[in-house]
């Protein structure tokens, strides 16, 4: 006999009824994911469905306290379904969208979150050419198109989530670097680039080989192309901080997909190196300084994070070119 279902699974059981996906006596699973921190998230299995179930939360599961609009998951649902026009393959389907409630296919079983991959040390090029190639698609083909991009012009989600809570708590933090922190909060938020993801980290990628899904869409918004770049770059800096053996894997992750990205966005976007690099000086001293600290650093790792952040922001760029940013591994090694 099956457990009798919390207050949440209940009322997800009704939700999903009324949408006309489950009905009356279907005898579904609903189990919570754990991962995320901005939603409440379940997994809905039974005969004939399998999804993933999403609600945005109004204050976020952190130590300090962080608020968010709600409204970001109908973002999501958007930007997940312009998604998938272009790279079916690389998203989930959205199945349903209605009340606050996104509904979305779930991937099998066998995949694998790439955070839990690096972290353990399973390394794969050609996954990284594989996000490359899939982001560099969706710059290029967003780039300009203000009618395919009509629904990301507000970015109040994207100052709650991101700008404020990393960028501004770093000029908090930094007063020394806040005119330097600032230029880069200002060129961000005047860009209207492309579409931007706005969590491109790999907690948020799911991997089978070299199969592909990018979730978590609630940030999305027209902005500063080099963003979602300097969001993956920052996370494969902080796992060669907190595993320098695997540190020249993850620089060669880095080549491949800022390779994949160049090739894909097809001349469409040009990336400014200068603030690619600014971008990612911000986004790792907010990993240890901002809200939302990397949980895997140890004590003794912060401070390198720390001095290679302000150090990718006081010292001049050596390279003209996207990739140039690869020579934070230098100062790393």
């Amino acid at each position: 006999m099956m457990a009798p279902p919390s207050a949440d699974a209940r009322r997800i059981i009704e939700h999903l009824t009324g949408r006309g996906l489950l009905t009356d006596g279907d005898e579904v699973a609903v189990a919570p994911l754990t991962g995320g921190v901005s939603n409440d998230v379940f997994a809905v299995t039974g005969p004939g469905i399998d999804l993933v179930v999403k609600r945005a939360l109004p204050v976020l599961r952190v130590e300090r306290h962080w608020q968010a609009d709600t409204g970001r998951i109908r973002t999501e649902a958007q930007a997940l379904r312009l998604a998938h026009s272009h790279t079916p393959d690389a998203v989930p389907a959205v199945v349903d969208f209605w009340d606050g409630y996104l509904a979305i296919t779930r991937a099998p079983r066998d995949w694998t979150n790439w955070k839990d991959d690096l972290l353990s040390g399973v390394v794969d090029p050609g996954v990284a050419h594989r996000l490359g190639t899939v982001l560099g698609t969706w710059q290029s083909r967003t780039a300009g198109d203000e009618a395919l991009t009509a629904d990301f012009g507000d970015r109040t989600v994207f100052a709650q989530l991101r700008a404020d809570p990393f960028h501004g708590e770093v000029a908090q933090r930094h007063p020394d670097l806040a005119p330097v922190v600032e230029a880069t909060v200002t060129a961000m938020l005047g860009a209207r680039d492309c579409l931007v993801h706005g969590d491109f980290s790999p907690k948020n990628m799911l991997v089978s080989g070299r199969r592909v899904w990018v979730l978590d869409w609630e940030v999305a918004h027209v902005g500063d192309a080099t963003f979602d770049p300097a969001f993956l770059l920052t996370h494969l800096l902080l796992k060669s901080v907190h595993d320098p053996a695997s540190a020249g894997a993850h620089q060669e992750l880095a080549e491949v997909f800022l390779g994949a990205v160049a090739e894909s966005a097809r001349g469409r976007i040009v990336h400014d190196p200068g603030q690619l690099v600014r971008q990612v000086g911000c986004l790792l001293l907010a990993r240890v300084d901002g809200k939302s600290p990397a949980g895997y650093l140890t004590e003794a790792e912060r401070p390198r994070v720390r001095a290679l952040g302000r150090r990718l922001l006081t010292e001049p760029v050596p390279d003209e070119r996207i990739d140039g940013v690869l020579y934070a591994w230098e100062i790393l090694t």
